[in-house]
């Protein structure tokens, strides 16, 4: 008994340890596991797979209005869903507060993860339930192929995240796939950005 005890212990650490504690879903840790596995396959078969970044579009003000419970009830409600959208083989992960990551590994071509994408565009788009009383929540996805987009864990993370910022500024609630005019957009944005807080920190801006 103490043996099985011992190894239950384990298991549930185990797990704990790549999984996340609201929704159950893979976290960071083994999504990043998992595309790295499907990276290697792809390089030695040649084939293809997508990464998709999600970020739920109104999740602030239900988060901010309803507070924490409702937010958390919101987060596993999407989770339950976009676990439904899944082919076998592919992995849904919560990365961290109302950011979720799906990998497709072994498509054929971009039209399967534009498809996919439009499914969880679909199944998120319906009133959830949240406090009895009904929410709607958009997402904005990015996508980024292998090879295309990048053809490391990182680089396609990255490029997923990029092209999901791009939806953002577009209006949200829609898809795009990464383009290097997207990347250079986001490059630009970010250099502004650091560009502004040294001269703020140098007191180089004045009304």
């Amino acid at each position: 008994k103490e043996v099985g005890d011992r190894k239950r212990a384990h298991e549930k650490i185990l797990h704990q340890a790549y999984h996340d504690g609201l929704t159950g879903l893979p976290n960071r840790l083994l999504f990043r596991d998992r595309l790295s596995l499907a990276v290697a396959q792809a390089k030695r078969q040649g084939g293809m797979l997508a990464v998709m970044f999600i970020d739920l579009d109104r999740f602030k003000s239900i988060n901010d209005d309803l507070g924490h419970a409702a937010g958390d009830q919101l987060l596993q409600a999407v989770a339950a869903r976009l676990a439904k959208c899944l082919r076998e083989g592919d992995t849904v992960a919560r990365l961290g507060g109302d950011e979720f990551t799906l990998l497709l590994p072994n498509i054929v071509q971009r039209e399967d993860a534009e498809n996919a994408a439009r499914k969880v565009l679909s199944v998120l788009s319906q009133p959830f339930r949240v406090i009895q009383q009904e929410h709607s929540t958009g997402a904005s996805v990015g996508i980024a192929v292998y090879p295309d987009d990048g053809d490391t864990v990182d680089a396609l993370i990255q490029n997923a995240d990029i092209a999901m910022y791009d939806v953002k500024a577009q209006g949200r609630n829609s898809y795009a796939f990464f383009s290097e005019a997207r990347n250079t957009s986001y490059s630009n944005r970010v250099n502004l950005g650091h560009e502004l807080h040294k001269a703020i920190g140098a007191g180089q801006l004045e009304l």
